[in-house]
């Protein structure tokens, strides 16, 4: 509400404190085993932001290449208390076409908001934010950001590319998922080019098995 003072629309959005209560009411309660799922994807591919200065709450969002699709759509499937639309747009990095989804505005974000973004605008991982990713929530997270991988003798490998993440955030992942019962340990690599050194996650075999 700082900001409705100064919005450009005031006078015909009516009362701001009667439509928001009724946007309140209105509003599904996300139960606690979908609030899981929206941590873990949070983790992942997933964003959440205020559309402009002058919304009421957050929206999540999502951008993922053409070959993810399904996923997109499965996850739309799951968060329907949230009404997710998506979209085929063009893409000019990486592949033909990007497949994008968005929330509406839902006051329980607020909240999450907080939580994922509590230093700004970046998201910042927390013992408080991964306490909240169900099992389920990990799943969802490993389909936005895991790779499996096999050793010639076909020994299994998982990684979670955690490179937008600091080492010290790679290490706090890594020591909850060893807490969890998968004991995990963080990498890095060097990219010479951008004189930057990237941090991810790894399990080895039997954690991946």
């Amino acid at each position: 509400q700082s900001y409705w003072e100064e919005h450009p629309y005031k006078k015909r959005h009516g009362i701001w404190e009667l439509r928001t209560k009724k946007f309140l009411a209105n509003a599904p309660v996300l139960q606690t085993d979908i609030l899981g799922l929206i941590y873990g994807t949070l983790l992942g591919d997933c964003s959440i932001a205020y559309p402009n200065k002058f919304s009421r709450f957050p929206r999540l969002s999502w951008t993922h290449g053409e070959e993810q699709q399904e996923w997109l759509e499965y996850k739309a499937s799951r968060l329907q208390a949230l009404q997710p639309k998506l979209r085929v747009v063009p893409n000019k990095g990486y592949g033909n076409l990007s497949v994008c989804g968005s929330t509406y505005c839902h006051p329980q974000l607020k909240d999450i908001f907080g939580i994922v973004k509590s230093h700004g605008d970046r998201k910042l991982v927390s013992m408080d934010w991964l306490n909240r990713i169900t099992p389920e929530g990990i799943a969802w997270w490993y389909m936005d950001d895991g790779s499996l991988s096999l050793t010639p003798e076909g020994s299994p490998q998982i990684q979670f590319h955690t490179e937008g993440y600091s080492a010290e955030e790679n290490q706090l992942i890594a020591n909850w998922l060893t807490t969890m019962g998968y004991p995990t340990k963080t990498k890095f690599y060097r990219r010479s080019d951008r004189d930057k050194t990237y941090y991810y996650t790894y399990m080895g075999a039997d954690t991946a098995r």
